[in-house]
């Protein structure tokens, strides 16, 4: 039996286009103005369209830019398909090969205005280990896979970001200063590994590296977690290689070695224990 033709709704249409254009703006975000080139709408009619899905938290506006990017409301939404998600799909076998090398707490996480938000883990089988969830929020300056992919945003990005979430202590390992943090973001950006040594949580340590994609960004990062009793210098090594083999085979997988060296663009520096 053939149904009569529904009408669509233009507004809801327009709303979908705006909200994948600032989408694709990525990162670094869109101004009003280069949102209304890319719908081809008036400015006008793009901002109402564009303050509503403020409101609804599904966009957010950033002061004192007036840049658009996605709101934490599109990753709810995201959450409840996040088994057919791209990056954990592609991920998942990685991260059960490298818990069982390791016997330790793995996760996947990706960064969101700031904050480390945790997409994917799987459990240590030890006795004593981590708690976290799936879903949970950490800031990224005292955390490894924080860390990790705040030293692959661009500069004016990483202050913004600093502006917004304050360098606050956790310990009293946690790095409390712009300039020394940048300090150590460049080291990351150089040996392509990042490390937590007790500075989000007393007696945790973890090693991290970077996902990258097909166009070369760090999307998300992956960590090995370790109670501080569980570790030495060597050990954090041989977990900084794992998870490093880890994150390169990944960002195969997701591209990113179809145009680049992966070895020689993750670094090759030496680890800090």
């Amino acid at each position: 039996m053939d149904h009569p033709p529904v009408p669509r709704v233009g507004a809801v249409r327009n709303a979908i286009r705006i909200l994948f254009s600032v989408g694709l703006s990525g990162a670094r975000g869109i101004t009003l103005s280069e949102l209304a080139r890319a719908v081809q709408l008036p400015k006008s009619t793009v901002l109402r369209i564009t303050m509503t899905l403020v409101d609804d938290g599904l966009v957010q506006r950033e002061e004192p830019t007036g840049l658009f990017r996605l709101g934490i409301r599109t990753f709810e939404l995201g959450s409840l398909v996040l088994s057919v998600l791209e990056i954990p799909r592609q991920a998942r076998p990685y991260l059960e090969k490298l818990a069982e090398q390791t016997r330790e707490t793995v996760h996947l996480c990706v960064l969101d205005d700031g904050e480390v938000v945790y997409v994917d883990k799987i459990e240590s089988p030890q006795t004593v280990r981590l708690y976290s969830r799936i879903g949970r929020r950490a800031p990224a300056h005292c955390t490894g896979v924080g860390k990790v992919l705040l030293a692959h945003l661009p500069g004016d990005e990483r202050l913004h970001l600093v502006e917004r979430h304050p360098l606050d202590g956790y310990t009293p390992n946690t790095i409390t200063d712009f300039l020394a943090l940048e300090k150590e973001l460049e080291e990351i950006r150089k040996t392509g590994i990042a490390f937590d040594q007790e500075e989000h949580e007393e007696g945790i340590r973890c090693v991290a590296a970077p996902i990258f994609d097909y166009t070369g960004e760090a999307r998300a990062a992956v960590s090995v977690t370790v109670p501080t009793f569980r570790t030495t210098p060597d050990r954090m090594k041989e977990l900084a290689e794992l998870v490093r083999q880890t994150t390169e085979v990944i960002s195969e997988a997701m591209g990113y070695g179809a145009h680049r060296n992966i070895r020689g663009s993750f670094g090759g520096g030496v680890v800090r224990g």
